[in-house]
């Protein structure tokens, strides 16, 4: 199981599965989420900088729309599987262009240069 992001409302356009741990927007990506679903027991939260601070919001069901201040306003965001804890020491996850298809792109920042 993971969580899944949509660029649209009702979990329409495009999207990306995401596991656990601590996640970066690339700018590219910066401020797109519309929507998001999480499995049971799953928690998200996700914030207004990229680096996990400003305004947030913690999601722990499907949320088809994301009201008020984070709608396409999320520039990170920390994903919580059932039985884990939050730590400062999980990888970091950035998303951006990878001259493919894909929406999102995952390097493990204690490997990146």
């Amino acid at each position: 199981m993971a969580v899944t992001v949509h660029a649209d409302v009702d979990y329409k356009g495009r999207s990306a599965t995401l596991g656990a741990g601590r996640h970066k927007l690339d700018q590219s990506m910066n401020d797109c989420i519309s929507s998001v679903r999480v499995p049971a027991g799953w928690k998200v939260t996700l914030y207004e900088h990229v680096d996990f601070n400003g305004q947030q919001v913690t999601l722990e069901a499907d949320t088809p729309k994301l009201e008020g201040a984070l709608h396409d306003q999320a520039s990170s965001l920390v994903i919580t599987e059932p039985g884990q804890q939050h730590s400062e020491d999980q990888h970091v996850y950035y998303f951006g262009p990878d001259n493919g298809d894909d929406w999102f792109y995952f390097e493990d920042s204690t490997t990146s240069a």
